[in-house]
Order: C-alpha cells, then structure tokens, then sequence
C-alpha cells in the first residue's frame, strides 16, 4: 500500500504581499525536500492572506500565471497543496486550493460556502465554488480539499469520501473568537470535534491546517493536527505559533479501519440519492 509523508506547515503570511508569501513557501518547501517529505500542505489563502477585501480582484491570479513558476518548478520533487486567489477563465474570483505536482498545477478547490456572517463577508468579494471532486495525486493518492467553512457542511467530506479520497485535507484561516468563562476557545473544541468526527464516520486520514498571525482585528489560532481513519489524532501543532510536524500517511491504515467497521463501506448511496431528490421536490415554502 501507499505509504507518504506529509509536512504541515502551519504559517503566518502577509496580506496582499504575494511576493513576499511565495519567498516564504519556497523557503519551507525547499526545507521539506531536504528532509524527504512526499508532500507540503499550507493554510487557506496562504500565498495572499485573508482579509484582503476589496484588493482580492487585484491579486487573483489565474491557474498557468508564471508567477506560479517557482512551485511548479518545485512540485518535480514534492506535492505542494496551498491556498490563494484565483482567477478563472471567465474572470470570476475565487478563494482556491491550488496542487502543485511533477510541474504542473491546478486548481483543486475552490470554496463552496463562503461565510458571511459575524466578522465575516466573503462572499462580497469572492464567487462561490460549484464543484466538489477528489483529485488524484500520484505521491498521495486520491485526495480530497477543503477550504475551511465547507467542512461544516457534511455534503462536502460525504462526497469527496465516496469519491475514493482516503485522504481528505482542510485548509483553514480561522480566527479566534473568544468564548466568556472557556479555558479553551469553543472555536478550538468544535473544529477537533469536527476532524475526529469526519475521520472516524468516513475511515479517512483528515489533515487540518490551520493559520495563525494577526490580520487587523482578526487572530488566527492554529492548532493545525492531522486525525487517522480511526478518529485518533496524530500530531497537533501549537495554539498561536508558527509550526511544522510531519505525519506519514500509510493507507494501510484506511484498509484495517474499514475491515474493522464496515459503517462507511455500508452506506446506502442510492437510498441517500433517493431521499434527497424526494426532499428537493417536495420542500415546502
């Protein structure tokens, strides 16, 4: 079986600045290739940051732009997964996930479920995804991306699962948002809840990654961590710091734990597809 192994890179980014962002991934990417690692994932929006606003129609940049060059040149030697703003053929602007591998690149994701409420608007700036689609890697395998508020959809881990992803990776930009009383962020909790939920029910690796830094009135915690297809959790990175790990990834493991525990082998897909075109067709107003 297929045996990989994965560096998380849980990294700050300066917004706006893509120059400065790519001279940092280059930096850890290069790192990751000394010590031999299949692959490198970084956080959502990575290459931009976050809170770019209005700006984000200036920085989009489509799939085959030379800026990508460099992680193209790169990806001959390692998987790259990383996050930015994209700019399709027909000029809408999206928050994507981009795959770099064997010098090539493409857009793997784009974010389905764009918040907006709260502190958050992106959907005034950003057009929505429309596809949800495992992707092939040939040192991960069949891998599925998501950007952050999509994992709180479960339609979107459900069906890149039963696309063959035995892999699934979330790339976050999450801020803090303080809980009065909590020892712990209640933002931290549901997200550890969440990786460990989707593993155990779909016997997936989950890998999270999440950001930190500051960005204006917004705080990014961190406490990126890779759970196995058993539910357990693998590594962690720290609250609040820049931090890399590495996890290796045997899918091996995704063959015991469905042999184990047929619960995800089990799914009726088609009593699944029925019911919900039943639900479509008759929601009331």
């Amino acid at each position: 079986m297929q045996i990989s192994r994965l560096r998380i890179a849980q990294t700050d980014c300066v917004l706006a600045n893509f120059e400065e962002n790519l001279a940092q991934h280059r930096a850890l990417i290069e790192k990751a290739i000394g010590d031999d690692a299949s692959a490198i994932a970084f956080p959502e929006l990575s290459l931009t940051g976050y809170n770019v606003q209005d700006a984000a129609q200036d920085v989009a940049l489509h799939i085959d732009d030379p800026a990508f060059d460099p992680l193209r040149e790169l990806s001959r030697e390692i998987t790259i997964i990383c996050g930015g703003i994209e700019l399709s053929n027909d000029y809408g602007v999206y928050n994507s996930a981009f795959l770099f591998e064997d010098g090539q690149a493409q857009s793997a994701h784009r974010k389905i479920y764009l918040p907006t409420y709260g502190m958050f608007e992106e959907l005034r700036y950003f057009s929505a995804g429309q596809k949800i689609e495992a992707v092939t890697s040939r040192r991960l395998g069949k891998i599925g991306i998501a950007i952050c508020e999509d994992m709180w959809h479960v339609s979107v881990p459900y069906l890149l699962a039963h696309q063959g992803a035995k892999l699934l990776f979330v790339l976050m930009s999450s801020p803090l948002r303080l809980t009065p009383g909590a020892t712990q962020p209640a933002i931290v909790e549901q997200w550890q809840q969440i990786i460990s939920t989707y593993s155990f029910l779909f016997s997936t690796y989950v890998a999270c990654v999440n950001r930190v830094g500051n960005e204006d009135s917004f705080t990014y915690w961190g406490n990126s961590s890779v759970a196995g297809p058993d539910g357990a959790t693998l590594a962690t990175a720290p609250l609040f710091k820049q931090h890399t790990f590495d996890v290796t990834i045997d899918l091996d493991a995704v063959k015991h734990a469905r042999l184990h525990s047929s619960h995800f082998l089990d799914e009726d897909l088609r009593l699944f597809a029925a019911e919900l075109r039943d639900i479509m067709t008759c929601r009331p107003e």
